[in-house]
């Protein structure tokens, strides 16, 4: 049983809103960077061509700023996120009897009600977010009545490789990817202002009469926006430490020993840890994303700022 036929519709409905609020996101962010970057190396100029020229990027860039300022992709982009991680995560609860979800007497009797009852919360906190939230297409689906049903060494075969391993490899290859390009953007910030010095000093020389320094600063300030976007420093302390935390729990699921009397409500537990891991990922770095949101805000209303 892959992961993909057991997730109801409504995950990938979030989720390819979710993909859609980042790529526009990102896209028009990018877009914003190099016309800023442009319209300071045009405007750095001599000549009535450069200035023109200057003036357009300028007008390009407020145009994109007021389209992200209205549409708010990243809104799309975190919200999405955030509901389809949620549904994953309670359906993988149910489909292999995860926390609450064990069977009688240890737990609630009835699973599919408690399943629709926290489906119901979850959904209605996405109610007045961009993500649309369907009328179905987000309750249990056959596939996940079907592992359920399945003995523990079955569910715990599958939970392994379509959810522990996937999620864990994922979580790695993302912390690598964003400490190489964080540390590729502190470089990049040492650099440049480097740079920007010794062009300084030979401007000051008399060897040009271009103003590139402008140019190398809005260039700086453009790199440190798009690491500040991208967030790629803390992305990956945080992948990295749910990586090690879900490989640690792999090992538990693992070693369990299913002939054991207490088998089930251990399993029970473990896989509410996994579960507790990848959900605490997902909620840290939606918060920081809203806390800058938030601040960004805060300083553009400010009148200090």
């Amino acid at each position: 049983m892959r992961e993909r036929d057991l997730l109801p519709g409504f995950f990938w409905a979030a989720d390819a809103a979710s993909l859609h609020g980042q790529r526009r996101s990102v896209l028009l962010s990018a877009w914003e960077l190099v016309l800023l970057v442009l319209a300071a190396a045009t405007g750095s100029a001599d000549g009535e061509p450069w200035a023109w020229s200057a003036a357009v990027a300028y007008l390009g860039a407020v145009a994109l700023a007021v389209v992200v300022s209205r549409q708010n992709p990243q809104g799309l982009w975190y919200e999405g996120r955030a509901a389809a991680e949620s549904v994953k995560t309670l359906a993988w609860k149910y489909a292999v009897r995860a926390d609450a979800y064990q069977p009688p007497p240890r737990a609630l009797p009835d699973a599919e009600g408690l399943y629709h009852f926290q489906l119901a919360r979850v959904l209605g906190a996405f109610r007045d977010s961009p993500v649309a939230v369907p009328e179905d297409g987000a309750g249990i689906t056959p596939a996940m009545r079907d592992l359920r049903e399945q003995p523990l060494a079955v569910r715990r075969e599958v939970y392994l490789a379509e959810r522990i391993q996937l999620q864990h490899d994922w979580y790695r290859a993302k912390a690598r990817h964003c400490a190489r390009a964080g540390h590729w953007a502190g470089v990049l910030g040492v650099l440049l202002p480097a740079l920007g010095l010794v062009l300084a000093l030979l401007r000051a020389l008399g060897a040009f009469g271009y103003d590139a320094l402008g140019t190398v600063s809005a260039v700086a300030a453009s790199v440190a926006a798009w690491a500040q976007l991208r967030q790629y420093r803390p992305l990956a302390a945080a992948y990295a430490l749910a990586a090690e935390e879900l490989a640690q729990i792999q090992r538990q699921l693992a070693q369990l020993d299913l002939e054991s009397m207490e088998a089930e409500e251990i399993w029970a537990r473990l896989a509410r840890d996994a579960e507790d891991a990848i959900s605490r990922e997902h909620t840290t770095w939606q918060a920081r994303r809203e806390v800058r949101t938030t601040t960004d805000r805060e300083h553009a209303t400010d009148p200090e700022h």
